[in-house]
């Protein structure tokens, strides 16, 4: 078998299979964030200063009850699992909870912000084998980075972490939101990661609401203006376009958003993802495989959600070919899971434009 017949075979496999966790409604990705507790004060973070009522008085999830769900998790048929927060290594059962996903075979994400990663921290994560580990990174010095964690030293104890965790031989992702406090240094951070020794970098130019809802943050968010003059010195502003820019809407799956993953916040409330904060039900009072397979209005409608046709507002979309749409950030944003998320589209226009100059295909 020739090297291209061989690889369109496994990419048959692949898709059989993707087809078939479709079908089954198996969550293949799990994002669990264990604690909201955070030794950061970023001032764009979603999940600072909550409504009460987003918790609605309940504790974190305890030891047991985490255990419990990695266990559920793997019989349902996740395979990938992101452990993140708040910060995750200030909860105390961390490394249990950790420990007993690697046991259940989970590819493990870590998401951290780094600044108890000293020696013997990066030692025990290694242990863990993760697949990567992802920490952000604001700013291209200490002055930005650390106004916006608001704390002193952040930038060097980030710095000394990816260090540490690479010295293991661990993959180390770096991740940004551009906004309007470090949008001058917006291409020149993903160089300062690199140069700390990270395997890769990624960014995004959408701050997104608070996790209930709350709009406050959005402060920060770019103008268009903002996103034409970083678009316009962006040697790639529209990645994958020259592939992405025929399809049709119908041809174009959404997500997968409740039918390929699920978001578990730290109070056990199980969501479709981490951006579709619609509540499902709660793992202290039911089991996971119970929450994910019962009917609702909510289930119905992500089941009827499969293409970007399916939503009236994308089916004659100009760049519905190279929209990322994410339904929740839609919701977020309107309330209305089918809308068009303005941000978003803007990004899009502004990109296309640099695009189309750039002369990419009209």
């Amino acid at each position: 078998m020739t090297k291209g017949a061989h690889m369109e075979k496994s990419t048959e496999l692949f898709d059989s299979i993707i087809a078939k966790v479709e079908r089954q409604r198996i969550p293949l990705n799990a994002h669990i964030d264990l604690s909201y507790r955070c030794n950061l004060r970023c001032i764009h973070c979603y999940c600072q200063g909550l409504s009460p009522d987003f918790s609605r008085g309940e504790p974190e999830m305890s030891e047991g009850e985490l255990l419990r769900l990695v266990d559920e998790l793997a019989d349902i048929g996740s395979l990938f699992l992101t452990l993140s927060g708040g910060e995750p290594l200030l909860h105390d059962s961390f490394f249990t909870v950790a420990r007993h996903a690697r046991k259940r075979r989970f590819s493990l994400s870590i998401l951290t912000n780094g600044m108890l990663v000293d020696e013997e921290m990066a030692r025990k994560i290694a242990g863990l084998s993760p697949k990567t580990v992802e920490l952000s990174i604001y700013g291209a010095n200490a002055a930005v980075h650390d106004s916006i964690t608001r704390v002193d030293g952040s930038f060097d104890k980030l710095s000394r972490a990816v260090r540490l965790l690479k010295a293991r031989g661990l993959r180390v992702l770096l991740k940004s939101v551009i906004m309007k406090t470090n949008m001058r240094q917006s291409h020149l951070i993903g160089k300062a990661a690199i140069e700390m020794g990270a395997d890769e970098h990624v960014s995004t130019l959408e701050v997104g609401p608070k996790n209930d809802r709350s709009i406050d943050v959005q402060r920060l968010q770019l103008s268009e203006e903002d996103f034409r003059e970083i678009l316009s010195s962006d040697p790639n502003p529209l990645p994958g376009a020259s592939e992405a820019l025929g399809q049709k809407a119908r041809d174009r799956l959404i997500c997968g958003c409740g039918i390929l993953g699920t978001y578990i916040s730290p109070y056990g409330d199980v969501y479709p993802c981490i951006q579709l904060l619609i509540p499902m039900g709660n793992i202290k009072r039911q089991r996971f495989s119970d929450i994910w397979r019962s009917r609702s209005s909510l289930r119905d409608e992500l089941d009827s959600i499969c293409t970007y046709a399916d939503m009236p507002v994308c089916r004659d979309c100009e760049f519905a070919g190279i929209c990322k749409k994410c339904i929740g950030t839609a919701y977020m944003a309107t309330g209305d899971m089918r809308a068009c998320h303005e941000t978003q589209r803007s990004v899009l226009k502004m990109g296309y434009e640099v695009y189309c100059k750039q002369g990419g295909m009209r």
